[in-house]
């Protein structure tokens, strides 16, 4: 019996081996990158209206798959980590060891603000200060102008563009190279310069000028052929009318 319990286990082990359960292991260490400025991040995958647009150059967690969408995580080491859905064909696996992957940057009120639990800001859910420090996530067009979507006190929401100080969200160190077929011009090699199309031009007064000379050299010889011809013709026909006369 006990023989059989070893077995089992073993087969077990196998076939978790073989055809492993939890494909969650390597999506986790994952990291896609935001490849366009309007990369929506959704709640659910269901959802018709974005919360935000990721920042573009950076990157997001995969932690699995559904549906044509990426389910990801994204920020946490100094501000609210957050999962949500990102379409899949507009993530890109640059295959570059990733550091810090996410725009982890601090904004700041310029006046006295209210964040909005809503992307429609029908909803206040907390007033701040100015000069107060929130966390960026992420930026979303609206009918009200550009809305961040923050952090602040534990919560999350959005404040218009209008009450942050200005700020300058700089591209994620790591090589774009995402962009490479885009820059990459190809010259041809054998295009040919504007000084260089002259010889052309000569060519073609040469070959017209051979053509002309031939056309002549042939009138020519056409024209003492036939007058040969013509001298040949008389001399028999005088000959004809003498031996006529003869008889």
């Amino acid at each position: 019996m006990k023989r059989l319990f070893i077995l089992f286990i073993l087969v077990l082990l196998t076939l978790n081996v073989i055809f492993p359960q939890n494909r969650r292991v390597s999506a986790e260490d994952s990291y896609m990158r935001v490849i366009t400025e309007d990369t929506p991040f959704f709640a659910y995958y269901t959802d018709l209206e974005p919360l935000f647009y990721l920042p573009y150059t950076y990157y997001v967690k995969v932690i699995g798959y559904e549906n044509g969408y990426s389910h990801v995580e994204c920020y946490g080491k100094n501000s609210i980590k957050i999962d949500g859905y990102v379409p899949t064909d507009l993530l890109y696996d640059d295959d570059l060891s990733v550091t810090n992957p996410y725009a982890n940057i601090k904004i700041y009120t310029l006046t006295p603000s209210v964040i909005y639990s809503d992307s429609k800001l029908s909803t206040p859910m907390q007033y701040v200060f100015p000069s107060r420090q929130l966390d960026f996530y992420g930026t979303l067009p609206s009918e009200q102008g550009n809305l961040y979507f923050v952090g602040y006190n534990g919560k999350l929401g959005y404040v218009k563009e209008s009450d942050i100080q200005p700020f300058t969200l700089q591209n994620h160190p790591n090589e774009l190279t995402f962009l490479q077929t885009d820059v990459e011009i190809e010259i041809p090699e054998t295009e040919p310069e504007p000084d260089q199309e002259q010889p052309a031009t000569t060519d073609n007064t040469t070959l017209k000028i051979l053509i002309i000379a031939s056309l002549s050299i042939a009138g020519i010889i056409g024209f003492f052929v036939a007058t040969k011809k013509r001298t040949e013709s008389n001399y028999t026909t005088n000959r004809y009318y003498d031996e006529n006369e003869y008889e």
